[in-house]
């Protein structure tokens, strides 16, 4: 079977293709190969769409020619292995000219090989160029995978350029994006007529600028930080919820949802980075960032309190003064301050601060591009550990009895009690009443006892705690929370659940910086103690079913914290720092001006030469076709066009009461299209038609409406 096609198409058109084939094999090159080997396999995928293209039009069987392909790729390969891999090579070339010239070979050779199996595939099955565009999406895909999640810093290629001069890499990310859809808007739109080829390359240059100007303007958006049952960040799929009646069954708002299928989607986003002022390290070895906390139970869980005078330690909002925390502890014996610098990359609610915040004070935003807001917190620290906080008694001494009802109130169901006595039956006699040992025991045996797991069956349940702490004792920090200070309050201990961020001091590195992602988020309990305030006394299970958060970048978590410090990056080489991004944005800011208004001014002027040609060339070489061109482009730019699927003739006859001598030339020009040959002083003829057809025109179509026509310099465009 003949699979030969005929491929031929304007040179634009192949020029367009050459050029997104070397782009596309270029940019899948560069993070693997040295700069001999992008260059290759650029001018190879350019060189391999023309030969496809060539080889399509012959009478070569498809499957031959990919045997041919993969044989010839083979080849390359081994061959690039043996330059690389010979001592002769190396010896000759030397070790560094063998790699480069071994690379150049496999890419080179592979790109031409791969590039023309694609475009002969595309010329002659049309469904197979999805292959080209898979291709394009996965080369551009596969440069910028590095920065997900919010890794700002990655590819180092492309990012350390921005950095190190005070620009934002993620526009570098957007340009290659926008490169990317440009790129396969070119392959997409390759047609075989010269001008809307031409055109379309305009639109999608306009539209790549649209891009990115608004994008300059509005700015970048803030990370995706995925799932939120814990309520920390605005979480719009928590408002869906509830609008559409599962907030309710999920018992109420103001509180971390129980979740069957807890979402950790953006575990590893960054949301904030917090500086240390002082050198802290915690008793427990885990730095607690408190953001909210509930006390009131409803029922069903702990909410948000509804009453004054009760968790008045939490702030309520940013801070644009000082703000001194009313309920917030004092220092002495048990605790110290320390101060720290929070700057957001997500937006949150509240502010949140580093255990016990006593006073906030706003900062300047030294990037308000990166950080949505900046802040800095005093924080009352723990300083002691648990064997200090013996002898300490539950709650406050100026609490009301409201109050330390409201603190101790919880679940009627018996089987809490119950438990909290048998757990509290192993302490020794000696400590069984002290405050912090009942607190203790209670979380430690929950931690022994419980298994944790992002996955549950407990949130359906009429009472979700119930169900987790007297079923299989499986689920995450939302169940283990409530279990323990349901257990507290049922001992008689003042306990809340509070909710933030729990980062280990091990991702300092013995740095001042702590990089916080939304696998940090966290859920804890908390007891009162007289004198030191409210005390985190955590839950840690000894078995998990999932695996731990990661590790943070310690290159990120850097970055970031001289990002807030208002510093810029330097070299790792320990050169001097490059110039500066808006330094060269100033430099190129007007020359670029100049440049875009030139190519407009250009294109402009190239609208009227070709418009005015058209027309010329109907009086200048009168013929069939070009005054039937020219008279086509007269009604078009008056706004007289044929409609899409009208035939010539269909649309001489509905504008034949206007214009009846468009009729005429219709006719002539078909006739000539088939076949007939026309005498030459027809020209007259012609000419004398088309100026008839003007006198009907201005007689139809109002004179502002043909000026404005006049001054379109691509109004023939519009002429079909």
């Amino acid at each position: 079977m003949n699979e030969a096609r005929d491929v031929r198409e304007p040179a634009l058109s192949t020029m367009l293709r050459m050029l997104v084939y070397a782009l596309t094999a270029g940019v899948f090159a560069w993070p693997l190969s040295v700069a001999e080997g992008v260059i290759a396999a650029a001018v190879g995928a350019g060189l391999g769409s023309l030969v496809g293209r060539r080889v399509a039009s012959t009478r070569v069987r498809t499957p031959v020619v990919m045997i041919g392909a993969f044989v010839a790729l083979g080849v390359s390969i081994a061959f690039a292995d043996f330059v690389v891999g010979s001592a002769a090579a190396a010896s000759l070339l030397g070790p560094s000219l063998a790699l480069r010239a071994g690379e150049a070979a496999a890419f080179g050779v592979g790109a031409l090989v791969v590039g023309s199996a694609v475009r002969l595939l595309s010329a002659r099955r049309r469904s197979l160029a999805v292959i080209e565009i898979a291709l394009i999406a996965t080369s551009f895909a596969a440069l910028v995978v590095a920065h997900r999640n919010y890794a700002i810093h990655r590819p180092f290629e492309i990012a350390d350029w921005f950095l190190v001069r005070g620009g934002n890499p993620e526009y570098g990310m957007l340009g290659i994006g926008a490169l990317a859809g440009l790129v396969i808007g070119l392959l997409l739109l390759s047609e075989r007529s010269f001008l809307r080829s031409a055109v379309h390359l305009g639109v999608a240059a306009c539209l790549l600028a649209l891009i990115l100007g608004t994008t300059a303007i509005a700015g970048l958006p803030p990370p995706q930080s995925g799932g939120d049952g814990l309520n920390l960040r605005n979480d719009t799929g928590r408002a869906e919820r509830e609008a559409q009646g599962q907030g309710q069954s999920q018992g109420g708002a103001g509180g971390p949802d129980f979740q069957d299928e807890y979402d950790q989607s953006g575990s590893q986003t960054p949301l904030a980075i917090a500086l240390l002022h002082d050198d802290y390290s915690p008793p427990s070895g885990v730095y607690y960032f408190r953001q909210e906390s509930f006390s009131q139970y409803n029922g069903r869980r702990l909410i948000a309190a509804g009453i004054s005078g009760v968790d008045d330690d939490v702030a309520s909002g940013f801070p644009t003064r000082t703000i001194d925390i009313p309920g917030a502890p004092d220092t002495g014996a048990w605790r110290t301050t320390v101060e720290t610098t929070v700057g957001l990359l997500a937006e949150h609610p509240r502010p949140f601060g580093l255990e016990s915040p006593i006073q906030l004070v706003p900062v300047e935003n030294p990037d308000r591009g990166r950080f949505r807001r900046t802040y800095r917190v005093r924080s009352a620290v723990l300083t002691s550990d648990e064997w200090g906080l013996l002898g300490r008694t539950a709650g406050s001494p100026a609490w009301s009895e409201e109050i330390r009802a409201h603190y101790t109130r919880g679940p009627s169901d018996p089987r809490y009690g119950e438990l909290a006595q048998r757990i509290l039956g192993e302490v020794p006699e000696d400590l069984r009443v002290d405050p912090i040992v009942r607190a203790f025991a209670i979380t430690q045996w929950l931690g022994r006892e419980g298994t944790y797991s992002l996955r549950s069956r407990h949130a359906s349940a009429e009472d979700p705690t119930a169900h987790f702490l007297f079923g299989d004792l499986t689920g995450y920090c939302v169940h283990f929370a409530h279990a323990a200070v349901y257990l507290m309050r049922a001992a008689g201990l003042p306990a809340r659940v509070s909710t933030g961020y729990m980062v280990p001091e091990s991702s300092r590195r013995g740095g001042s910086a702590i990089l916080i992602a939304g696998g940090n988020s966290h859920a804890w309990p908390e007891v009162y103690l007289d004198g030191v305030g409210w005390v985190v006394v955590d839950v840690v299970p000894e078995r998990s079913l999932d695996p731990p958060p990661g590790p943070a970048d310690e290159a990120l978590q850097q970055l970031l914290a001289e990002m807030l410090r208002g510093l810029r990056p330097l070299p790792e080489d320990g050169s001097e720092a490059p110039r500066a991004f808006d330094q060269i944005l100033d430099d190129v800011r007007g020359p670029l001006a100049i440049g875009l208004a030139a190519l407009l001014g250009s294109l402009v002027l190239l609208g009227y030469a070709i418009k005015a040609w058209r027309r010329l060339a109907g009086s200048v070489s009168p013929s069939p076709h070009t005054v039937y061109r020219a008279a086509l482009d007269q009604l078009a730019s008056s706004g007289v066009v044929r409609e899409w699927g009208e035939s010539r003739e269909a649309f001489a006859w509905r504008v034949r009461r206007e214009l009846p001598s468009l009729a005429k030339l219709t006719t002539s020009h078909a006739a000539v299209a088939w076949g007939s040959k026309r005498r030459s002083d027809d020209a007259r003829a012609l000419l004398a038609t088309k100026s008839e057809l003007g006198r009907e025109l201005a007689k139809t179509i109002p004179w502002w409406r043909r000026a404005l026509g006049a001054l379109n310099p691509y109004s023939w465009l519009l002429s079909r």
